[in-house]
């Protein structure tokens, strides 16, 4: 971080999931209480999969559809609340691409959905989630999936 306690760069994982929505959102709105920057970073990688072009050929680019959808949906809140915004669509398998941005852009906090595209059985805070916060030297929110109360595990007394 560039000054103790200062947030100025936020480095934000997206892939289209709900949790990734939800992360979204919550960068927006951080960022603008704030005052930071917002990098949203989407790793294209095996679990990446577009549909055939109307020709019947796939999209041999694995980065265009991605860097439509980044600039589209994936980051409406941002743009929705002005944040300044930084795209970055890189290959590779997600907690390294995340953690190696967010080396490069200098971030201060790294935000993320508890789960993404990868909808594997590890544990209920999916398994980049999992790595980025065992591996990162910088703070690390997870934001988890939204759940109704009857879905929320009791209490710890």
């Amino acid at each position: 971080m560039s000054e103790p306690d200062a947030i100025r760069t936020i480095l934000l994982g997206v892939d289209g999931s709900p949790e990734s929505d939800r992360a979204a959102t919550f960068a927006a709105t951080l960022a603008r209480h704030l005052g930071a920057d917002v990098v949203a970073v989407h790793a294209v990688g095996l679990l990446d999969v577009w549909p055939e072009h109307p020709h019947g050929e796939k999209d041999h680019d694995p980065h265009g559809p991605v860097e439509v959808l980044l600039e589209g949906p994936w980051t409406a809140p941002l743009r929705r609340d002005d944040i300044p915004l930084r795209l970055v669509v890189r290959d590779g398998p997600p907690s390294i691409v995340l953690l190696d941005v967010a080396d490069e852009v200098d971030a201060d906090l790294i935000v993320l959905g508890s789960r993404g595209a990868g909808r594997g059985d590890l544990d209920s805070l999916g398994s980049t989630s999992a790595k980025i916060a065992q591996r990162s030297a910088l703070p690390v929110v997870v934001v988890p999936a939204a759940r109704s109360a009857a879905e929320v595990p009791p209490s710890f007394t």
